[in-house]
Parts: structure tokens; C-alpha cells; sequence
């Protein structure tokens, strides 16, 4: 008899870690926060230590569309100045994540669902948090996250929403903002065009997609890397991306080391936007659920599971956003043998 489905990671919930104040008190209690529950984790406390040496440009843009994350950044630094500089900004490589949104016109309740699986080494999983930071006179935050991170997977108060993907390609070396640079400053705006625009003008650094969302629904994946940035528009309403480039201009950088993890990408990427298709006006967060734990191209495929030792690569979580109603729906794990457990704004 052939084996069952192995359960990769053990049934249980994600921490959730909520701060709230000032911009800085919210920093500097996730800080504390931090440094307490995880003290071997410094990757992004390191990294934040890297904001005091921003270049006036990117200062600028924060105080004009986003005050507040510098405040943010300013307590995580007063907590963790001890800590080794990162050596630069942090990279989307190493994973095989998929993302989607689906506008309100083609959903049960008429409002936005966006989101996605994380694929990744099996130890990510018991490292990740949820992280709800509710900061005074700004947007509030909430975000599958690792410790010290700011940007993570998920949503602001204002309606924006993100997720991101590895980008199998050539990096762009020379643009002017670093990927979470502009995630943040993307997030802080009011539209999708706004996310563009930044990203147009000033490009993004090194290589990866992000998906963003706006509170009227409309979303755009925005791939960069060697090529410049492409925008990548809905098609009949539903947005999925996986890792591979797609635009005009990024799609000849790509460099995709492994054939067939090349073509599970946009096995992916099609097979996901077909089966969001199928649910067109009924689509609900179960449903996409569902669709994120579907096991067509088992191992691979949507839901990824560990076989044997070829890869140590699996879904360790899966995230969905409705902004609308401000719920977070997350799952430790694989999506096909875990309960979601939801969060709220």
C-alpha cells in the first residue's frame, strides 16, 4: 500500500505578537519583544540598524508618504544597537512561493481576497509570527512575519495589501530602492498606481515579485530584476504570480537554476489562476483555502510537500488577506493538514 501524505509540520499555531503606541514605542516593544523570545534570530534586528545609514533620497520619501516607519525603525534600533550590521539589503531568493488576488467583482461577499503560500525549508515554519503593530495616528499593521521584520505578508489598515515571491532571474544592481524600501513606501500610499509609479521612477533593487492590492480591489505584480520593473496586470480580474518572470522587459533575465522547479513555477502560476477562475462570483476565503491545499501535481505543485531527500523545501505556511473586513487568515504549515486560524486588524 502506497505511503499517506506525511504531516511535515506539527499541527499548532503561529505566535501572534501585538504592540501598539507611537510609532516608536512600536518598535522599540516589538524590539524588546524579540530579543526576549527569539535571542538566536537577529537577521532582521541586524538589518534594521541598516535604516540609521539611509541615503537622503529614500529619507526623504519616508518623511513626505511614511514618518512613521522611520519612527518604527528608530525604536527597533534603540533596543538592538548591539547587534552586527547586515552587510546589506535582504534578498528574495531560495524560495517557490505563489501569490494571487482576486478583485471584489469575482468574490461571494464582493470584497478583495489576496494572499499566498510560502515555500520554504521546513525549519521556517516554527520561526514565523504574526505581527499586529497599532500605531497612534497611522495605519495599523498586519503581517505573517519573522522576528524583527517590519514588511512581512499581508496588510495595512488603509487597505493595501502585499505578498512577494522569489524572482529566478538576473538582479538589478543599480536601482534606488531597496525592496523593502519600496514595499513600505507602496503600502503607505492610497492605490496600486501610487506602488507603480514609485517603482517606475526609482526602480528596485536586486530581483523578485510583489503583489499589491488597494481598497478598491484593482492589483498589480510588480516584477524586477536586471530588466528594470514591469507591472503586471490582472487578467479577467485575477492576479497569481509564482517565480518566474512574465513582463516584457524582465521575462529574457530570467535564470532559473533547476528545470523542473522552472517548470513547476508556472505549473503554478497557471494551474492556480485556473482553479481561482473556476470559483468566479462564489469565491470565498474557504475556497481559496481550498485552492491553495490542492494536491494536482503532488509533491509539487500548489501544496508542496517534502518526498524523501530531494529537497528540504515545503509550504510552510499559507496567508489570506480581506482587507475590508480586516481579517488575516493564517496557516502554520501546509494549507491541506492545517486549521487557519484568523487574526484581526
Amino acid at each position: 500500500m502506497a505511503d499517506g501524505i506525511r504531516r511535515m509540520v506539527p499541527e499548532g499555531t503561529i505566535p501572534f505578537l501585538s504592540v501598539q503606541g507611537t510609532a516608536y514605542e512600536c518598535g522599540r516593544a516589538y524590539g524588546e519583544t524579540v530579543l526576549r523570545k527569539y535571542p538566536g534570530y537577529t537577521r532582521y534586528l541586524r538589518a534594521a540598524l541598516v535604516w540609521s545609514n539611509r541615503n537622503r533620497l529614500v529619507i526623504s520619501l519616508f518623511e513626505k508618504k511614511a514618518p512613521q516607519i522611520l519612527e518604527v525603525y528608530r525604536g527597533l534600533q534603540s533596543v538592538c544597537a548591539r547587534q552586527r550590521k547586515n552587510a546589506g539589503p535582504l534578498r528574495l531568493l531560495g524560495e517557490a512561493c505563489t501569490s494571487f488576488s482576486v478583485h471584489p467583482a469575482l468574490t461571494l461577499d464582493k470584497t478583495l481576497i489576496s494572499g499566498q503560500t510560502k515555500d520554504t525549508p521546513y525549519d521556517n515554519a516554527l520561526k514565523y509570527i504574526v505581527l499586529r503593530m497599532r500605531i497612534k495616528n497611522a495605519p495599523a499593521i498586519l503581517v505573517l512575519a519573522y522576528p524583527g521584520e517590519i514588511l512581512g505578508y499581508g496588510m495595512w489598515s488603509n487597505g493595501m495589501t502585499i505578498f512577494r515571491n522569489a524572482l529566478y532571474s538576473k538582479p538589478n544592481p543599480t536601482a534606488k530602492l531597496a525592496m523593502e524600501e519600496w514595499g513600505l513606501l507602496a503600502l503607505a500610499g492610497k492605490s496600486v498606481e501610487e506602488g507603480r509609479e514609485l517603482a517606475e521612477r526609482y526602480g528596485i533593487q536586486n530581483c523578485g515579485n510583489c503583489l499589491i492590492s488597494d481598497s478598491s480591489g484593482q492589483s498589480l505584480a510588480v516584477e524586477f530584476n536586471a530588466g528594470g520593473v514591469n507591472c503586471i496586470p490582472p487578467t479577467k480580474g485575477i492576479n497569481v504570480h509564482a517565480n518566474h518572470p512574465v513582463g516584457k522587459d524582465t521575462v529574457r533575465f530570467e535564470d532559473y537554476p533547476d528545470i523542473i522547479e522552472k517548470k513547476n513555477s508556472r505549473y503554478r502560476m497557471n494551474f492556480l489562476r485556473k482553479l481561482l477562475g473556476a470559483e468566479r462570483g462564489k469565491l470565498t476565503v474557504q475556497k481559496a483555502l481550498m485552492c491553495l491545499a490542492d494536491h494536482s501535481r503532488y509533491p509539487c505543485g500548489i501544496c508542496r510537500h517534502k518526498v524523501g531527500q530531494a529537497t528540504a523545501m515545503g509550504t510552510t505556511a499559507a496567508v489570506i488577506a480581506e482587507p475590508v473586513k480586516g481579517k488575516l487568515h493564517v496557516v502554520r504549515g501546509n494549507p491541506c493538514c492545517n486549521w487557519p486560524v484568523t487574526y484581526e486588524l
